[in-house]
């Protein structure tokens, strides 16, 4: 029996967001199988959908920065290049992101060292409002348990997010450590109660 069919809402932005390894993929991959992709964009970023910031992204990959701050500037030259794109998907569909400016905040700030390059946060947080103000996401869904170790989970990271997710006043759903298909159903239960989706059985 084939799954049934989810139509997510019209200016709906899904965004999974979290550590290295937590199972973000597996879910999107998931939700991707049973969503219409004439109506609903899924993204990664930096990587996004031109392809300046794909091959951007993959000399992030093979050639990382010594600079953090190097690196987090980077992804944000990758956001601001998608971000009309991203815009203009949330307006006439529903938008799925890999990855959020969380990432950049968790990673850069948090768990990362911009904070000894001078620059202060709300400075960096101007830069990153400046491309993502105008993106509002609906539901957060939150991966804070990695199933591997991953050397980019360094201390801080996961602290980082949770206090982004505490000053967020938008619905954060922090997912819990279940199988990928206990999982899945948990992201299914959220957006329904979220008013963000509707399961359509065949």
């Amino acid at each position: 029996m084939s799954p049934s069919q989810i139509n997510l809402t019209r200016g709906s932005v899904i965004v999974f967001e979290g550590l290295d390894k937590a199972g973000k993929s597996t879910q999107l991959e998931l939700l991707r199988a049973r969503v219409s992709t004439e109506t609903t964009l899924f993204t990664h970023m930096p990587s996004g959908l031109t392809d300046f910031s794909r091959q951007l992204y993959a000399l992030l990959e093979t050639n990382c920065p010594e600079s953090g701050l190097a690196r987090q500037l980077t992804h944000l030259a990758s956001h601001s290049e998608n971000i009309s794109k991203i815009i203009d998907a949330a307006r006439t569909g529903s938008l799925v992101l890999d990855r959020w400016w969380w990432s950049t905040m968790a990673y850069g700030w948090y768990g990362g060292d911009v904070p000894n390059t001078g620059l202060s946060e709300s400075a960096f947080r101007d830069l990153i409002d400046c491309i993502w103000a105008p993106v509002t996401a609906s539901i957060v869904f939150l991966f804070l348990t990695p199933r591997e170790a991953d050397l980019n989970n360094v201390d801080g990271v996961a602290d980082g997010y949770r206090t982004l997710a505490a000053r967020h006043t938008g619905n954060v759903a922090y997912v819990p450590a279940h199988s990928p298909e206990e999982t899945h159903d948990f992201i299914l239960e959220a957006l329904r109660d979220a008013g963000l989706a509707t399961v359509h059985h065949q």
